[in-house]
């Protein structure tokens, strides 16, 4: 009786599956087979009760997708998925988990998982966390070797990492292998690009996934979707993409140097348990030059009034949002009476609705000189501020999405809103170079 093949590979997924790298990141295009692959991947060591695995998605709704085709997928090998688990009869164990939790990219400090399946990669914004989630990739089984399998498309907020880390060129025309140093040795990477043209099987039954995918107007989307081109931003629902692009095409983003002679205005956005972070600008003529930025969490601000009087600037106004006049439980002071109390003096931004204030960017983003260096940071939160996606309707919500790059966009709204006049103090005093 001849036995039934349960899934078969394609030509670009059998070469992903026999790679021994220890990171690979295979992927492009829509429709490429990456799911499938990265399924099958999990499967080799299965007959290992020590075998423990992890598969990363973005959020549950992602996950429970994956799960659902990995239930059909493992059913021959006898898996059985309960609570968030896959188990063999062997014993071998396959973990899901998503990335929507608080502590996502830390609770598996202390695990172990010999193969990590990381889907969507670029949707994890740092290399950072990226990195916090590698570290439970080990084996102390010498019969596995540790060792990741990502998939993932071009756009996304870690487009520009990802991109870096694996050295993919624009417009990928093959397998990019690359050696990284160690202080044992070096480690190994590589990149598969796949595209929809990859995947027959799809191709052939639903051509009119090609023809969606043809249609789509946004051009860099559809070259990134379609033909996994990693050129441009890549970013959905960006907001302000056409404003950056500009920026570049006219020189904007480059090397904007500090004019000694002009004082410094700085515009911040205060986290409370949460990133702060400042931008450094300085008006000349009708140029708005953003000259410098800093962003950390978890500190507090004497910590910045450091940082600025390390800077060197001389400083005129100080601009803070309207939540600074909030009373903190803990103190009993306001964060703006806490700030005078280090000889720092703000001024509070306009409050206006967040819509007003990313109408106002776009309006005064054409002002904006950025330094492509002291600024890189700054620049990746505006590239990748977007609209929340909404899973449930297919389409974007009418409101931000809260993530890292929300801070630095958000203390640019607060300069955009702001009716800044020439109210300059030119004397070092205790306002414009804080002590520390």
């Amino acid at each position: 009786m001849e036995q039934k093949v349960h899934w078969k590979p394609q030509t670009k997924q059998e070469f992903a599956l026999a790679r021994i790298e220890d990171e690979i990141l295979f992927g492009g295009s829509r429709g490429g087979g990456k799911t499938d692959a990265g399924q099958v991947w999990l499967l080799y060591d299965i007959n290992k009760k020590y075998y423990r695995a992890l598969v990363i998605r973005r959020n549950a709704t992602d996950l429970e997708d994956w799960i659902d085709r990995a239930k059909n997928m493992y059913a021959p090998a006898g898996g059985i998925y309960t609570g968030n688990t896959f188990t063999f009869p062997s014993g071998a164990k396959i973990r899901t988990g998503h990335l929507k939790d608080d502590n996502a990219f830390s609770k598996y400090q202390g695990h172990e998982y010999q193969k990590m399946l990381i889907e969507e990669l670029t949707q994890i914004s740092t290399e950072t966390d990226y990195e916090k989630l590698r570290a439970s990739c080990r084996s102390k089984h010498r019969d596995i070797s540790p060792q990741i399998f990502a998939t993932t498309n071009p756009d996304g907020p870690g487009h520009k990492w990802v991109k870096e880390r694996w050295k993919i060129p624009d417009e990928p025309t093959g397998p990019v292998i690359t050696k990284v140093p160690t202080k044992d040795g070096y480690m190994t990477r590589i990149f598969i690009p796949s595209t929809l043209d990859d995947n027959r099987i799809l191709m052939e039954s639903d051509p009119n996934y090609v023809n969606q995918l043809d249609s789509i107007q946004d051009e860099e989307l559809r070259n990134a979707w379609r033909y996994g081109s990693w050129a441009g931003f890549g970013i959905k629902g960006a907001y302000y993409k056409d404003q950056l692009q500009r920026a570049i095409r006219e020189n904007r983003i480059t090397d904007v140097p500090y004019e000694v002679a002009m004082p410094v205005i700085t515009w911040w956005d205060l986290g409370v348990g949460d990133s702060t972070c400042i931008g450094f600008f300085q008006r000349v003529g009708v140029q708005w030059r953003m000259i410098d930025y800093y962003e950390s969490s978890g500190e507090g601000l004497s910590h910045y009034v450091k940082v600025l009087s390390d800077k060197g600037y001389i400083y005129s106004n100080h601009y803070a949002p309207h939540d600074i006049i909030v009373k903190e439980l803990g103190t009993g002071l306001t964060r703006l009476e806490q700030a005078s109390n280090y000889g720092l003096d703000f001024e509070i931004a306009p409050k206006l609705s967040i819509e007003d204030g990313i109408n106002a960017v776009r309006t005064r983003f054409n002002t904006l000189w950025i330094d492509q260096t002291k600024c890189a940071r700054f620049i990746e939160c505006i590239k990748n501020y977007q609209k929340e996606w909404d899973d449930k309707m297919g389409e974007f919500k009418q409101k931000p999405l809260h993530d890292w790059s929300s801070h630095g966009a958000d203390m640019l709204r607060y300069w955009a809103v702001t009716d800044y006049s020439e109210r300059i103090d030119y004397r070092p005093t205790a306002n414009n170079v804080p002590m520390r």
